[in-house]
């Protein structure tokens, strides 16, 4: 496993429920003022989500799309069977997972560090 993506999955292990437990202390205290319709943290989690699925979706797209094309192009110059190319795809499993779980992480450790900063 490479260290990318060790990294972003750790991330997403160790501090997807501090940022959960923050933001739940928010609302929480949001809730108790009555303030809570116009939480802006609320309204950035929601856009966030929906912004780093679009960005995982195409990440995934695209590297799949990009080892296609190498696989379609090695078969083609006679440097690839169609026996061997399950053997040759190794590599596109954890290529994959890295893409695709890379902009929740980044995501995860960025509100980890801007929702710490706020209870100091």
């Amino acid at each position: 496993m490479s260290g990318k993506l060790s990294n972003d999955l750790f991330s997403l292990w160790f501090q997807a429920p501090v940022v959960i437990a923050l933001r739940s202390q928010n609302w929480a205290a949001s809730l108790q003022a009555g303030t809570l319709n116009s939480n802006p943290e609320l309204h950035r989690m929601v856009s966030e989500k929906t912004a780093a699925a679009t960005e995982s979706a195409l990440a995934l797209n695209a590297e799949l799309m990009r080892h296609g094309m190498k696989s379609v192009q090695r078969f083609w110059l006679g440097r690839q069977s169609l026996s061997t190319a399950s053997r040759v795809s190794t590599g596109l499993g954890q290529s994959v997972v890295a893409k695709s779980v890379r902009p929740f992480a980044k995501r995860v450790r960025a509100n980890a560090k801007r929702l710490g900063k706020k209870r100091r």
